[in-house]
């Protein structure tokens, strides 16, 4: 006589942070998921679940120099910028929870996360936290988290692809000629991008003279960005879908110091949407393609989804004589 083993119910996930959500829906795991942040949007699938953490202050109507005046009066003062619905959380009962330790600006952070899960759970669920810099930690965490929700064989799959394309990228894109590139992660105050962006960068063929591979975000000195001039600028502030990104680089050419840029005058600017390659997720390949694509178009033409990034349609730079 056979008798059939039970049964495992369904593993409970939440993710509090977009990357982790996107990671969850490649691994094929999106029925498993049954809470997320308010800001996971991708796949359109997220946007229907139920909501655990919320930002303190809705941001979305502010430009980059209100939403970092907030977030520099939030330190000073100690401040949470989101909060967890406890009671929401209670009820949801995951199995596993996906948080964060890389910003407390873009996402719950991993402290508050084990300290509310300690307080308002009666058991102890799986806490994953994540913490990527470079390309390779972003694969890594792609692998745990397949790992920790028992598919592990969809993430040496999903993985297969993605460092399929990435050599493609970089087999192609390797040559002597590597353009200079400034990628802003933030327009007010100016910063640049870091941890993984400055190495998709150099993947897809160009060099990303004012940040450090693998390092931290940091204010610029536009002092800093004319010395440098360089070839091209890729403008993808932080968390800003492209209508926001296109408004924003709009204010910049006010700016004397941005009209002075080489990469300005030759129509070199290429704007992306900046909610994706600030996440830390498959779509990340899909930046890396962007970038190739915008350097050399003759090389990659075709290459990237739809919608990671356009040319800038900027006035003309008022040259003085």
């Amino acid at each position: 006589m056979v008798t059939n083993a039970p049964t495992m119910p369904p593993m409970r996930i939440v993710s509090l942070l977009p990357s982790a959500t996107e990671i969850v829906f490649a691994l094929g795991l999106g029925d498993s998921l049954v809470g997320v942040s308010h800001m996971c949007d991708y796949p359109a699938a997220a946007r229907g679940l139920p909501v655990v953490s919320r930002s303190i202050r809705s941001k979305s109507h502010l430009s980059s120099a209100e939403i970092d005046a907030i977030i520099q009066q939030a330190r000073a003062t100690g401040n949470p910028l989101y909060i967890i619905d406890v009671d929401l959380l209670r009820r949801l009962q995951p199995d596993l929870i996906l948080t964060q330790e890389l910003c407390e600006v873009c996402a719950v952070g991993a402290g508050s996360v084990f300290e509310t899960a300690a307080k308002v759970l009666d058991y102890s669920p799986e806490i994953l936290s994540i913490r990527p810099a470079s390309l390779d930690d972003i694969f890594n965490n792609i692998w745990r988290i397949g790992e920790a929700a028992g598919v592990p064989e969809n993430a040496v799959a999903l993985l297969s692809r993605l460092r399929g394309r990435r050599d493609y990228v970089a087999q192609r894109a390797a040559d002597e000629r590597r353009p200079k590139v400034f990628c802003i992660d933030w327009l007010e105050p100016l910063r640049n991008t870091g941890q993984w962006t400055p190495e998709l960068v150099e993947l897809a063929g160009g060099e990303e003279g004012l940040a450090a591979k693998w390092g931290k975000s940091r204010e610029v000195g536009w002092d800093e960005v004319l010395e440098y001039q360089p070839d091209y600028v890729m403008v993808m502030p932080c968390a800003f879908n492209m209508d926001r990104t296109i408004a924003e680089t709009a204010r910049l050419s006010e700016l004397p110091e941005w009209n002075a840029l080489d990469a300005v005058r030759d129509g070199q600017v290429l704007l992306f949407d900046g909610q994706i390659p600030s996440r830390h997720g498959p779509r990340v390949i899909d930046v890396l393609e962007g970038l190739a694509e915008a350097m050399r178009p003759e090389r990659f033409a075709g290459l990237t989804q739809p919608g990671i990034f356009r040319p800038a349609t900027l006035p003309k730079p008022v040259v003085a004589g």
